[in-house]
């Protein structure tokens, strides 16, 4: 950008002129950038403007081509208004962010959700409960994936109960988020939001998929099991029944991905949630739950 003006000139400018430029009707944000020109980058230096939307105003509420130093007629920059596609907002957790609880059991976000003007989200029963000391409910923290660090999130507020020796259906926890914004039904690295519920079944050729940490993971060949087995959950032996056995057909399943929402994807780009992880016998096999079931059972927890 040789022969404009310089930035920290251009910082100065900002300083003293963005107060006026953020009382304009739908201004967001106020950055330094380069002008746009028929939507490319025209490397000229320039005030951007970010507004919520782009629409007539009264003249008042109009960005300038050009802005002026109010203490330095000769330096003078020009303007680009750009108009942002979603509201400025931090990025909440989302299905497939690691969670852990205060017993450091590691676990997956597997949906967040909205109830009632509260957040919450989904995870695994054996993640918002400490096991190992009785079952009691735990605060549960999540890893912010830009700092590495776990930061706090909420107690849980519900789960499935998992008697030592005692027969369970379902593995599933609700969380209700203090500390942090939740993204409602999206998911860790994918842009389209979850379309819809569906369910496994017998002798289906579809491939489903699961995000861990960022990482997307496939299995396929759901086979149910109707019987009491028995897990080794924390190290207490619960029997679990009425869940689904998959094949990991990309990735291996390891300790860790409980909670992870299995989905798949069907002609139209749609993405349907089906399952939930709970376990599985590493390196190649998963084991989940209906996800229907599950989150029927967790909102009606909640009423």
């Amino acid at each position: 950008m040789r022969g404009q003006l310089s930035m920290s000139k251009a910082r100065r400018i900002v300083t003293r002129c963005s107060g006026q430029i953020y009382t304009k009707k739908n201004v967001a944000l106020v950055s330094i950038g380069e002008k746009r020109i028929e939507g490319r980058r025209s490397g000229q230096r320039a005030i951007v403007v970010y507004v919520h939307k782009k629409e007539n105003v009264d003249p008042s509420d109009l960005i300038p081509p050009h802005v002026t130093d109010p203490r330095s007629d000769s330096d003078t920059i020009q303007t680009d208004v750009v108009a942002l596609i979603g509201r400025p907002r931090t990025f909440g957790v989302r299905s497939g962010n690691i969670i852990v609880g205060a017993d450091n059991v590691a676990g997956v976000c597997t949906i967040g959700f909205e109830k009632s003007g509260a957040q919450y989200i989904l995870t695994n029963a054996h993640i918002g409960r400490d096991v190992a000391q009785g079952g009691q409910l735990t605060s549960l923290r999540v890893l912010d994936p830009q700092s590495g660090r776990y930061v706090a999130l909420g107690p849980a507020v519900w789960a499935s109960q998992l008697p030592a020796g005692g027969l369970v259906d379902s593995d599933i926890a609700v969380a209700i988020a203090q500390s942090t914004d939740v993204d409602p039904f999206e998911i860790q690295g994918i842009t389209a939001s979850i379309d819809r519920q569906g369910n496994f079944a017998s002798g289906t050729n579809f491939t489903f998929w699961f995000i861990w940490n960022g990482v997307e993971f496939e299995c396929a060949h759901p086979e149910p099991v109707s019987e009491p087995s028995w897990i080794d959950v924390e190290g207490v032996q619960i029997q679990y029944q009425d869940f689904w056995i998959l094949q990991m057909t990309k990735g291996a399943s390891a300790p860790g991905q409980s909670g992870a929402l299995i989905c798949r994807t069907d002609l139209s780009g749609s993405i349907i949630a089906c399952g939930v992880v709970f376990g599985g016998s590493a390196p190649d096999r998963i084991f989940a739950f209906s996800f229907q079931k599950s989150y029927e059972i967790a909102i009606n927890a909640i009423a």
